[in-house]
C-alpha cells in the first residue's frame, strides 16, 4: 500500500466518523507534514508458506553459523522453528507463553514425540526468542516462563566385558573386529569416526586427532593396544590406497557414511544370541566414559576425551559408579 492510498483510506474514515471537513483537513495536513520524515511501508505480518521462513529465522540461522554451530545444528533450529510458527499460525512477535505451551502439549499428545524430544523443541524455541530479545526485535521471551519438560534418566547400559567377546567372536571381518574395538576404547561418535583419514592415526602414541568433532571441535582421543592389533590387521588386508581410515569397500574407496558404519555394527551384533544389552555406535561410546570414570579417570579428562562442552553431560556417567558405592555401603555398613 502506497502513501497516497493509506491517506485516502484514512479519509474515507473520517468522513464516515462525521469529523467536521475543517478537522479532517487539519488531520490530513499534520499527517503529511509527519509522515514526510518517514518512509511507510505495511508491516509485514504474514504467515509463512509451506516451505518458506521469515526473514528474522533466516536472520537467526546466520547468526548460528556465525557462532561456529554445525551443519546439521542449524538446519535443525531451521526445521524445528518453521514448523512451529507454520502451526500456531502467527507472527513471531504476536506469539504467546500459552501458545508455545499449546504447541508443545500437542506435540506430546499426539504421541509422535518422546518427552526428550519435546523438551529439545522448548529448548531451540527458548533459544530463538532469547535471541529476538538480546537482538531488540521484542521486548521480552514468551518462552522464559515455561519450566524445563522433566526427561526420565536413560537406562541405557555399559556393555559388559563377556558381551564386548562375544561380539569381537561374531566379526568376519579384520575391518568389523577394527572397528568396534576402535569405538570402543576411543570414545568417538560414529559421525567422528566416518570422517577419520589415516593422517589422523598416530600409532606411536595411540593417538586419534578429531578435527571436527561435534560443534565443530577439535579435540585428541586415543585407542588402546588391542584396537591398535585390530586396526593394523584390517590396514594390512586392504587392496587400495585410500587415504580414509574406514572407506568404502569398492572403488573410488572414499569416505563411507555414518549410516553404513551403524549398519555395520548391526550386522555383528545380530549375529550374537548371548548379548544381554543392544550394542549400537553410541552404546560403545557409553561405555568407554562408564569405564574410564569407574576406573577412577577424573572426570575432567573424560570430558576431553568425549569432546563434551559441558561438564555435566559427562557426569551423567558417574551414576554407575555411585550404584557401585550405593552396593558396598549396603553390603559392608549394617
Amino acid at each position: 500500500m502506497s502513501y497516497e492510498q493509506l491517506r485516502s483510506s484514512l479519509a474515507a474514515r473520517l468522513v464516515d466518523r462525521r469529523l467536521p471537513p475543517k478537522l479532517a483537513h487539519d488531520v490530513l495536513q499534520e499527517l503529511d507534514i509527519v509522515a514526510a520524515d518517514y518512509d511507510i511501508r505495511r508491516a509485514c505480518t504474514d504467515l509463512i508458506v509451506s516451505g518458506g521462513f521469515p526473514e528474522v529465522v533466516k536472520m537467526y540461522c546466520a547468526s548460528l553459523i556465525v557462532e561456529n554451530k554445525a551443519a546439521g545444528t542449524v538446519n535443525d533450529y531451521r526445521r524445528i522453528l518453521v514448523n512451529f510458527l507454520e502451526t500456531v499460525r502467527k507472527p513471531f512477535n504476536m506469539v504467546t507463553t500459552n501458545d508455545i505451551r499449546v504447541y508443545l502439549f500437542s506435540r506430546q499428545q499426539n504421541g509422535s514425540l518422546a518427552k526428550s524430544s519435546v523438551e529439545h523443541l522448548r529448548i531451540v524455541i527458548n533459544a530463538f526468542y532469547n535471541w529476538l530479545v538480546d537482538e531488540e526485535y521484542i521486548e521480552r521471551n514468551p518462552a522464559r516462563r515455561i519450566e524445563p519438560i522433566k526427561v526420565p534418566r536413560s537406562g541405557r547400559q555399559a556393555v559388559p566385558a563377556v558381551d564386548l567377546e562375544y561380539l569381537r567372536k561374531a566379526c568376519r571381518t579384520p575391518r568389523e573386529k577394527a572397528l568396534i574395538d576402535f569405538l570402543y576404547s576411543t570414545g568417538c561418535r560414529i559421525s567422528e569416526c566416518a570422517a577419520l583419514t589415516l593422517d589422523d592415526i598416530d600409532f606411536r602414541d595411540r593417538s586419534v586427532r578429531i578435527l571436527h568433532g561435534k560443534g565443530d571441535k577439535a579435540r585428541m582421543t586415543y585407542f588402546n593396544a588391542e584396537a591398535e592389533v585390530s586396526l593394523r590387521e584390517y590396514l594390512n588386508t586392504r587392496k587400495n590406497a585410500s587415504s580414509v581410515l574406514f572407506c568404502r569397500s569398492r572403488a573410488p574407496y572414499g569416505f563411507i557414511s555414518k549410516t553404513a558404519l551403524e549398519r555395520e555394527i548391526r550386522k555383528v551384533r545380530e549375529r550374537v544370541d548371548q548379548l544381554t544389552v543392544t550394542v549400537t555406535p553410541h552404546v560403545l561410546r557409553h561405555t568407554f566414559a562408564t569405564m574410564a570414570i569407574n576406573n577412577g579417570a577424573p572426570v575432567q579428562h573424560v570430558q576431553q576425551l568425549m569432546g563434551h562442552s559441558s561438564l555435566d553431560t559427562t557426569m551423567i556417567y558417574t551414576h554407575h559408579q555411585q550404584e557401585d558405592i550405593r552396593a558396598s555401603h549396603r553390603k559392608f555398613v549394617t
